[in-house]
């Protein structure tokens, strides 16, 4: 069969957006390795192809991110490989993983407690006005989008008093990401207002490091130098940025998923330690970042085509966590399901025993540098909201529908009804 038997249309339009997997199950089982006749782009969306994918850092690379991202953080980790990469990876890391992330537990169950307290406040007043008879919240407006830049920033030691400042800054970086010069002008001058208003903390941990993140990142050295006030500025931007959106859509997307499969949410409900493997069949099944963008630096060869040297290919992440070659029933969320690994994300991915690894955080030197904190969030956030709250529902009619732009993919609003706990 023919690459020209495919419609470059099936990947374009509100129907695509709505739900790629149909479209991307053709081009598994019919063209695995496909361009884009208009936009020159190559997709691979098989669960094998995409895991050689990100971990062949001779021919693929990152740097195709430089010129966006750059522009508005300045040098980042997204957008930088080798030698360079791997040392400034290693200055951040570690306060993402291990025994370095239980210190900020506390922090993380904080602010889950600050915000299901605003959240159902909020309803209380709600129902004094008369405008409900049962308590009710938007879990993606006063949750979801707030609790990982909240912690992010706790996490940096910045002041709480400054949270909607930072609730600006997010999404106006964010846009900025994209090609449209307008909105790229907007997230160039947020950022720049954000490196001012980092300054004086920045200058303060120099003089006076102490235990949180900026101080790390002014005492880290790369080949024996500090780094630079506008590397540490940087760096906290893209934190900032890398720390919220995946981690929000993905508790957004695990709560909708629950809440539209009742008796898997009678089981969570019933026993919270089945919340992990929850998150981890969202990563599945819905995950925020449908895929990642790589440069070709030499010619690479996958299922007998050439892929040449200069190419953009897409890695299709939602593509490989849907192939049936690897998952059974794909479009179903099961937090059951026997051929899903639930055990801890690796940078190499994992697939023996009939168990493979979602990929949803990416694998590789780009691994996602953050995905123990997303995934603590995310547990611990649903765990603390079950607590506090019992007989949650969607609203009636008010279910939204699942969908994507730029790339990504999730609910943009959740509301739900509740009963306290």
């Amino acid at each position: 069969m023919t690459a020209d038997t495919f419609d470059p249309a099936l990947l374009e339009g509100e129907e695509f957006h709505l739900n790629p997997y149909p479209a991307l199950k053709r081009l598994r089982d019919e063209h695995p390795v496909w361009q884009h006749p208009r936009e020159k782009m190559w997709f691979v969306t098989r669960y094998e192809d995409v895991v050689a994918g990100f971990l062949d850092h001779d021919a693929l690379s990152s740097t195709i991110f430089e010129s966006s991202h750059s522009a508005v953080f300045g040098p980042s980790l997204t957008a930088m490989d080798g030698d360079e990469h791997s040392q400034k990876r290693a200055i951040i890391a570690p306060e993402f993983v291990g025994r370095k992330l239980e210190a900020f537990l506390p922090v993380i169950e904080d602010n889950v407690r600050r915000l299901i307290v605003g959240f159902t406040e909020k309803a209380a007043r709600e129902l004094v006005e008369g405008f409900i008879d049962r308590r009710e919240t938007d879990l993606v407006d006063t949750f979801s989008t707030r609790l990982p830049v909240n912690v992010i920033v706790d996490m940096l030691a910045l002041p709480q008093s400054d949270h909607d400042r930072f609730h600006y800054w997010y999404p106006t970086f964010l846009a900025g990401l994209a090609p449209d010069p307008v909105l790229r002008k907007k997230g160039i001058e947020a950022n720049a207002e954000f490196h001012d208003y980092l300054e004086p903390f920045v200058q303060e941990r120099l003089r006076n490091p102490g235990d949180d993140l900026i101080s790390r990142l002014c005492e880290a050295e790369v080949d024996g130098e500090k780094l630079t006030v506008h590397d540490i500025k940087s760096f906290v931007s893209l934190l900032l940025t890398a720390g919220g959106e995946t981690t929000d859509r993905a508790i957004a997307n695990l709560w909708w998923l629950l809440l539209n499969h009742p008796e898997q949410f009678e089981a969570v409900r019933q026993d919270h330690s089945l919340i992990d493997q929850a998150f981890t069949e969202t990563m599945r099944c819905e995950a925020p970042v449908g895929g990642e963008v790589r440069l070709v630096m030499q010619d690479w060869e996958m299922r007998g085509v050439t892929v040449p040297a200069g190419s953009v290919v897409n890695l299709s992440i939602h593509g490989a966590n849907h192939d049936e070659r690897v998952f059974s029933d794909p479009a179903t969320f099961d937090i059951f399901r026997d051929d899903l690994y639930i055990g801890r994300e690796m940078r190499v991915g994992y697939r023996e025993g009939g168990r493979a690894s979602h990929i949803g955080f990416g694998l590789g030197k780009h691994f996602c540098v953050g995905y123990q904190l997303a995934r603590t969030e995310a547990v611990v956030g649903t765990r603390m909201i079950l607590e506090a709250i019992s007989d949650v529902r969607i609203k009636p009619g008010r279910n939204p529908v699942m969908g994507g732009n730029a790339g990504m993919r999730s609910v943009t609003s959740l509301e739900i009804e509740f009963d306290p706990a």
